[in-house]
């Protein structure tokens, strides 16, 4: 466990994990907050679409989501701090999250859409570590 922490309101981890349950393709949804001293602070959660051919065991987000998620956040002085998505096992990085986890440089909330189980992940120098949960 490092020593990077997300707070993260309950009910935004509540509405997430119930997105999740029983869905037979990856969601994915992005976090904006602020992020100070090792602190990922969410404030906002918005499910952006999969357009993976694949969804079913891949995601690839909605560029246009993505982006649109990002000015609005721009807008309100924050950071894109957190991405998060679902998948049908348990809640630990695939090969795949690991190459995406190279290029976004934030925490990874997974969900097992079997259990609801959650686990938050980093990667940072070339290390994944699991990140603590403030719920608040």
């Amino acid at each position: 466990m490092s020593s990077l922490t997300v707070v993260i309101p309950l009910r935004l981890v509540k509405e997430i994990v119930s997105r999740c349950i029983d869905v037979d393709e990856e969601k994915v949804f992005v976090g904006i907050g602020i992020v100070e001293r090792g602190v990922y602070r969410v404030d906002e959660v918005f499910e952006c679409r999969n357009i993976s051919q694949n969804p079913r065991t891949r995601f690839i987000i909605d560029p246009m989501c993505l982006y649109n998620v990002f000015r609005y956040a721009e807008g309100k002085g924050m950071d894109i701090v957190l991405l998060a998505h679902s998948h049908p096992a348990p809640p630990v990085p695939s090969s795949e999250d690991l190459k995406g986890m190279k290029l976004w440089r934030v925490p990874w909330l997974i969900i097992s859409s079997i259990d609801g189980e959650y686990r938050i992940w980093i990667l940072t120098n070339g290390d994944l570590l699991e990140i603590k949960t403030e719920l608040v």
